[in-house]
């Protein structure tokens, strides 16, 4: 038997190559760790989970499906994934095999934080802000620390300015109606809101009436003040209350 130490490879019995690792000091596998690499990716995990976390601390401040913690789970799990990653890549592995997989899955994650409830889009731009954050958090597993602290602070900052009262416009409000039942009462309520029609409309018995629920977006008269005196000047008024709050 003839046996070549350091080497990939053992000649074994005349001419037969048998693929060995475990005998070489190249092989990454059995070398030991390297600590160096490892508090890098470290302080790479630390940095993309802290960055995720101060947007998610913008988020909770408005009370956002996603705050904090799962900002931070975000961003720490992308980087983390990236560096896992860049270490496959070392390993002769394909690099980009489990990064692909991280735009498609916090995707997956985003879809469950829209919903539509009463006549609104929700929890858009909270699902956006988890894509973001992964994006930052796979930034910095690649260790562009001032790209991702400037794309932060980039989010954050723009964040801040649009929900400033000068950039802040006023919502068109959607109201849900319910009143007796009657021709007079449904154009007494299109006349007050200033609207042609109802957005939804829907009729049920109740006892011996019949009621009515309406879905309005009031083009007048559509302030608390308005709609209180509005309700309390007319018997046939049942409630009204905005989506919003529902």
């Amino acid at each position: 038997m003839l046996e070549y130490i350091n080497y990939k490879y053992i000649y074994i019995n005349k001419g037969i190559f048998m693929n060995i690792f475990l005998l070489s000091d190249m092989n990454p596998i059995f070398a030991g760790p390297d600590w160096n690499a490892e508090f890098v990716y470290l302080l790479r995990i630390v940095i993309g989970g802290f960055l995720g976390l101060l947007i998610g601390l913008e988020r909770s401040r408005r009370l956002k499906e996603a705050g904090m913690a799962t900002h931070f789970a975000v961003g720490m799990a992308s980087a983390l994934l990236t560096c896992l990653s860049l270490e496959m890549k070392e390993l002769g592995s394909d690099p980009a095999r489990i990064a692909a997989q991280i735009v498609p899955g916090v995707g997956f994650l985003g879809a469950g934080m829209i919903f539509f409830r009463r006549e609104s889009l929700h929890g858009l731009t909270t699902a956006a802000g988890i894509w973001c954050t992964a994006a930052i958090g796979m930034v910095a597993g690649m260790g562009l620390y001032v790209l991702a602290v400037l794309a932060t602070v980039l989010v954050i900052g723009i964040q801040l300015i649009l929900h400033t009262k000068a950039l802040r416009w006023k919502r068109p409000r959607v109201l849900l109606v319910k009143f007796v039942h009657s021709n007079e009462n449904k154009e007494s309520i299109k006349t007050y809101f200033g609207v042609k029609k109802f957005s939804r409309f829907k009729v049920y018995r109740s006892g011996d009436l019949f009621q009515c629920e309406a879905v309005i977006r009031p083009a007048q008269n559509g302030s608390a003040e308005g709609i209180a005196n509005f309700v309390t000047t007319n018997e046939y008024i049942l409630s009204v209350e905005r989506l919003e709050d529902l």
